[in-house]
């Protein structure tokens, strides 16, 4: 066919190579920007002297790669959340499975320069398929009133077959407006994708293709020595280095470490439940420390600096802050600065040991704050922290509370890219299989994509459990138990051993048996019981007490609390089978009550303490109250008063709780 009939169009025919326009552009160019859905390594031709000599701003060419390929059904479902891993193993693969000549290996080793001296940036869009083909030439960016540059929309990939070979059609565009749209589409693809870049750099430099590297290539001989380390790195999931607190933690806690990070690499997050006192703050610590050290570069985005916070009860903060900040176990030889402490959020910048350079940040955040906090302020946190430590985390079992929801919000940055959790509790199951599905939740998109990689269909598997055990609870079915059996038995090995790490003391006793402490042996005590003498407060006095409670508990009004800006508190009822929550709404001074009675049945000593601190609390506001009276002549003035009253008056830690 003639070239000179519609020179536009580029088919790969005689004198319409796609190749040929991409090498004749990129010399002309001062940016590039390509968009495409996948290109070989090996097929990679482009070479120094493609490049024009002189590139003023970098990086010179942009590259979107894209899922267009077609893979298995299975990987399909979760192409979006494994694109990067796929891509990687594809293009080793692609590297290692053939041999390639002198003059791939020099492109190659080109392809790595570009892309190492930032000549070359690359990213890939994991949102949804990307079909499109676009290759933009941008020759006179500044021009103002003529086209800025010239751009192939079509159906290549950068691919050899591609660029050179296969039947395609693409046209060229010229036109001031096209141009200028394309590049907008393109920008805005770019700021949508995640990065590559350093991704691809360690795909070519594992692959073992280029000479003088240190890995070998499939098919090559390797002494057993060399094959002892690889089967070991992948047997640990290359957690081969020392441990930061092998010296702190006993074995059976750095094999907790190790599972835990497995866990977290893969699914994002994990559940510390071993039994209590097993320590599951110092593991989370360990992993905190290793953290900050740079032990998991994948958990963070390329050059962003690791960030850490946890969210706790207020009254275990301190404990937190011991272990982590000024005790000897944890992050000791690093320097720490307190920058912010306000209304107990804390957050500390770790250092090396010299105090110069910047590790990352730790911040202590309460449970009462956080479940409080805004979408906007949900989001700015998600993009601050990478790791999220969650202690007491039984308290997030119901998905109908403001703290579930909130921490949902917290799974990925704006640009896709996932925070990994921790966390912790020794009672993750209280009434039902809902519990640990709402805590993994937590960390999982609704996708539940990792599991769906495994085959573990986990959403059918739940709905199958609570239909039976629905079944079961109406009439009693030897088969019914027996499918009942069945699907927990699948539960249990394929999602709970998969995203808890739980021991018991029996299995650690077991399993640990060489384990000493201090010379001596582990050994875990069971408790023993003692009894109690209360012979000396006489039965009749106890019961006039009782009386006395019940018939003046009314009079203890709260107050105070109708000045808290609300008067009710929304309590939702999670059901199993996921209709619409129940609401239920009690008056906060009513929930005082509920919980002085509480306290009654902890003992007669803490009942009698809170008595008396109620009292002290409500003299402070009659005292401060009573004094401004007169001065109250405005909203705010109030608002200003009530603020110190509640400060003097020390309530704001328990309102948290």
């Amino acid at each position: 066919m003639d070239d000179k009939i519609a020179p536009n169009i580029i088919d790969n025919s005689p004198g319409r190579k796609l190749i040929h326009v991409i090498k004749d552009q990129l010399k002309k160019s001062k940016k590039a920007k390509f968009a495409i859905g996948y290109f070989f390594l090996s097929g990679f031709s482009l070479v120094k002297e493609d490049f024009p000599e002189n590139i003023s701003k970098l990086p010179f060419l942009k590259i979107v790669m894209g899922n267009e390929t077609t893979y298995p059904t299975k990987e399909e479902l979760v192409a979006g959340y494994n694109l990067r891993e796929l891509f990687k193993q594809r293009m080793i693969e692609d590297l290692q499975k053939q041999k390639l000549t002198e003059k791939q290996i020099q492109q190659l080793k080109a392809l790595r320069d570009f892309v190492a001296n930032n000549i070359i940036d690359v990213k890939l869009f994991d949102k949804s398929r990307l079909h499109a083909k676009l290759y933009l030439f941008l020759t006179k960016p500044e021009e103002k009133y003529g086209s800025p540059g010239l751009a192939v929309v079509g159906s290549s990939n950068f691919t050899a077959e591609g660029l050179t070979k296969n039947k395609e059609l693409n046209v060229l565009l010229t036109s001031r407006e096209e141009v200028l749209y394309l590049n907008q589409w393109f920008d805005e693809l770019w700021n949508e994708s995640m990065e590559f870049r350093e991704d691809l750099l360690k795909v070519i430099d594992i692959s073992g293709v280029l000479p003088g590297s240190p890995y070998p290539k499939i098919g090559s001989l390797i002494d057993p020595q060399t094959l002892f380390k690889y089967l070991v790195y992948k047997w640990f999931e290359g957690r081969v280095l020392n441990f930061l607190k092998k010296d702190i933690l006993m074995e059976f806690q750095l094999v907790g470490v190790v599972n835990a990070t497995n866990k977290t690499n893969f699914y994002n997050g994990v559940i510390l439940a071993d039994s209590v006192g097993l320590g599951k703050s110092f593991m989370a610590s360990a992993v905190i420390e290793e953290f900050l050290n740079g032990k998991h570069p994948t958990w963070v985005p390329n050059g962003k600096t690791p960030s850490v916070m946890l969210i706790l009860p207020p009254s275990i903060i301190p404990q937190w802050e011991e272990l982590l900040i000024t005790s000897e176990y944890f992050l000791s030889e690093n320097v720490k600065k307190l920058v912010k402490d306000f209304n107990n959020h804390k957050v500390y910048e770790i250092y090396d040991t010299s105090g110069e350079k910047f590790l990352g940040k730790i911040s202590f955040l309460s449970l009462g704050i956080f479940q409080n906090l805004k979408e906007t302020e949900l989001k700015e946190i998600a993009e601050e922290y990478d790791l999220f430590v969650i202690d007491e985390a039984h308290k997030y079992r119901n998905k109908n509370t403001n703290r579930w929801k909130n921490v949902r919000k917290l799974q990925k940055k704006e640009d896709g890219f996932p925070n990994k959790f921790l966390l912790l509790t020794a009672t993750p199951l209280n009434n039902s299989i809902s519990d640990i599905f709402n805590l993994i939740r937590l960390f999982v998109d609704d996708t539940f994509a990792p599991f769906r990689i495994k085959g573990v269909p986990i959403t059918e598997w739940i709905k199958e459990y609570r239909d039976l055990k629905r079944k079961l609870q109406k009439r009693d079915d030897d088969k019914v138990k027996k499918d009942l059996k069945e699907v927990a038995t699948k539960i249990k090995q394929k999602i709970l051993d998969e995203i808890m790490v739980l021991r018991t003391r029996k299995y650690i006793t077991e399993q640990f048996k060489d384990i000493k402490v201090n010379g001596k042996p582990l050994i875990f005590k069971d408790p023993k019981p003692y009894s109690l003498d209360y012979s000396t407060f006489y039965t009749e006095e106890y019961k006039s007490l009782i009386k006395a409670i019940s018939n003046n508990i009314n009079r203890i009004l709260f107050e105070y609390t109708k000045l808290y800006g609300t008067r009710f508190v929304v309590f939702e009822e999670e059901s199993i089978d996921e209709e619409e929550p129940i609401k239920r709404m009690i008056d906060v001074a009513d929930l005082f009550k509920l919980l002085l009675g509480k306290r009654l049945e902890s003992g007669i000593y803490p009942f009698e303490t809170t008595l008396k601190r109620i009292y002290e609390k409500e003299k402070i506001f009659y005292k401060i109250f009573k004094a401004e009276m007169d001065k109250i002549l405005s909203e705010n003035y109030l608002k200003s008063l009530i603020i110190s009253a509640v400060e003097k008056a020390k309530i704001e830690k328990e309102l948290e709780e």
